[in-house]
Formats: structure tokens, C-alpha cells, sequence
């Protein structure tokens, strides 16, 4: 199956979008499953599942609710190892020099 991965950041969480999509026997299928990247960790929410008859079918779906997200300019597609959560660490230019302070520790 092919996988098409959206991150959107929002507010101290990334919002995720995962399509997989590809043919099961005679059937084209789409997934969609929906996330959440927090300080807690990964979630996931429902995923819902699109039949199609055929793949040329499943391909407009995908393109369609592809360029849906896109045209919002709120989600950009990424790679699945690059969907991480947000870092609280910082860095500081403190006389000169690069420190990297967590931010709980100040």
C-alpha cells in the first residue's frame, strides 16, 4: 500500500493526517486516519475507510482530499519520521555561546 503522511501544527500539539491507499483483491481501498503529536505522546483517532471499484477512481479520491488539505495551507505533507513531536528544548546565545537549556530547568 502507498502512505501519504499531513502535519499541521497547531497550538502545542501537531495535528496528523495518514492516507494509505492501494488494492485488496478486486477492491481499491483508502484509508484515512487521523492523529494528534503532543507532549504525551502519539494518538490516534478514527480511521475511515473509502472502497472504490477502480484504481483509477481511487486515485482521483486521493488527489481530491489531497488538494483539499493543501489548498487550506494549513497542512504540508511530510515523511512519517519526521512527524515528531515538538521540542521543548531552546536554544540560547548566551555571551557568545550556544546553550541548550530545557525549559523546565530555568
Amino acid at each position: 500500500m502507498r502512505e501519504l503522511y499531513f502535519v499541521s501544527p497547531y497550538r502545542r500539539s501537531i495535528r496528523t493526517i495518514h492516507f494509505q491507499y492501494g488494492s485488496s483483491g478486486k477492491e481499491y481501498i483508502l484509508k484515512i486516519t487521523s492523529g494528534e503529536i503532543n507532549g504525551r505522546g502519539t494518538s490516534e483517532g478514527n480511521t475511515e475507510e473509502v472502497v472504490f471499484e477502480g484504481e483509477q477512481e481511487l486515485l482521483k479520491g486521493v488527489y481530491e482530499r489531497k488538494k483539499e488539505l493543501l489548498d487550506t495551507k494549513r497542512w504540508e505533507i511530510t515523511e512519517k519520521q519526521s512527524a515528531t513531536q515538538p521540542s521543548f528544548i531552546r536554544n540560547d546565545l548566551i555571551n557568545g555561546e550556544i546553550t541548550n537549556d530545557v525549559w523546565w530547568e530555568n
